[in-house]
């Protein structure tokens, strides 16, 4: 039992040395929030969308028929398209006019005969006069002119049955027409009114749905990391080989040093977050009860318990100082961009997305966001318990290792 006592050794004298610090401690508490405070401004004006403008599109009837002026009143005072499309009628001089002045997407055209071709079964094609300068939005639009073409060559079949068992019933010509655009007109209200044009999947993203709170838990994630490796480093104290040989006289290692000194970085940077939480709160009112803090208190816990043991085994690896800082600084990028409270995954590669359920800050993150912003009832913890244990043993492993090595 002599580590412990080698540990409570070393965390007292950790304390003493931040109470020889006490002074600087307000400022190591303030100047990361207002350097997060900065960068979470600049990462929202970037990140928040601006309101898009309906893409433009004109309608041409050559056809003048009045199926085909059902249809062009129908699209034009249809809601399926909503705020994605706005479209006109016009003709087509002023469509072709309005194409070069860069205010029509694209323009869709009625031909002649299109009604007469529909009814004698011939092939039915609507032309679509696209914008060069706007090649998204003509293509955008061609899908979705395709996606009602499949349409009218699968009733297209249904209405020339009917036209052709009403005339063998001996049914007169006036009577037949009617009952033949009755039919085009189901099929036009079928095609327009069942949601069949545009299939609408929500895809909500947290980072622009709600990016104050978004960005404030990440903030908030942010600022944990920074006070972990700042007190991680404010602790740290370099040995001469002198005394570090009379330590091992005594039996004290390295391993009960750094086990101290995550300890009193684990317990300030909690004492710290604890803080920033109450007033982040108090701000965005987030609807929480009691198990839900009990929730983020052990994801938070064993987030700063795994980047502590990482910073740990960097140290324990790397022996040059400077080297090991900036190992130190690079990992903690790494970790915070990983996490997705600085870059939302949704915008890195898909590639690296698939990756990011292999990493503790995203993990961590990811459940703090679902409990917070979703009111999720419930955590997976098993994969960061793991992920804990597994970063403990390999500590504990390299570092007696390194122990026997430097003997």
């Amino acid at each position: 039992m002599d580590i412990l006592k080698h540990i409570l050794l070393f965390v007292t004298n950790n304390i003493q040395q931040l109470r020889r610090k006490w002074l600087s401690l307000p400022l190591l508490f303030i100047f990361p929030i207002l350097l997060v405070g900065l960068i979470c401004i600049v990462i929202v004006s970037f990140i928040m969308p601006e309101d898009g403008e309906a893409i433009q599109v004109g309608l041409v009837d050559l056809d003048k028929s009045k199926e085909t002026e059902l249809v062009t009143q129908l699209i034009e005072e249809s809601s399926q398209f909503g705020s994605f499309m706005s479209i006109h009628s016009m003709d087509e001089d002023k469509a072709q006019g309005e194409i070069g002045n860069n205010r029509l997407s694209a323009y869709l055209v009625f031909p002649e005969n299109f009604t007469n071709d529909l009814y004698q079964g011939n092939s039915v094609i609507i032309p679509i006069v696209g914008n060069p300068k706007q090649r998204l939005e003509s293509m955008t639009i061609r899908e979705i002119i395709d996606s009602i073409s499949l349409h009218i060559r699968a009733s297209q079949a249904n209405i020339l049955a009917i036209n052709h068992y009403a005339k063998e019933m001996g049914m007169n010509d006036e009577e037949r027409n009617d009952l033949v655009f009755e039919q085009f007109k189901e099929f036009v209200f079928y095609t327009l009114g069942s949601n069949q044009v545009i299939r609408d999947v929500e895809l909500t993203n947290l980072s622009t749905a709600s990016p104050v709170h978004y960005f404030g838990i990440g903030a908030w994630l942010l600022l944990i990391t920074i006070w972990l490796l700042t007190f991680y480093h404010l602790l740290y104290q370099e040995n001469s080989k002198r005394l570090k040989q009379r330590m091992k006289l005594y039996g004290v290692t390295n391993l009960s040093e750094m086990i101290a000194r995550m300890s009193v970085s684990l317990i300030m940077s909690m004492i710290f977050s604890l803080i920033v939480f109450l007033v982040l709160n108090h701000f965005l009112t987030f609807d929480l009860v009691r198990v839900d803090v009990l929730r983020i208190s052990g994801l938070i816990f064993l987030y700063s318990l795994l980047f502590l043991i990482c910073l740990a085994i960097c140290e324990t690896i790397i022996r040059r100082q400077k080297l090991r800082l900036l190992v130190h600084a690079v990992f903690t990028v790494v970790v915070l961009i990983i996490s997705g409270a600085i870059i939302p995954t949704i915008y890195l590669p898909i590639g690296l997305q698939e990756l990011l359920a292999y990493s503790f800050s995203y993990e961590s993150f990811y459940w703090l966001t679902e409990i917070l912003l979703n009111n999720r009832l419930y955590a997976d913890f098993l994969p960061l318990l793991l992920m804990t244990l597994a970063g403990f043993f390999v500590f504990i492993g390299i570092s007696l290792w390194k122990e026997r090595v430097d003997r």
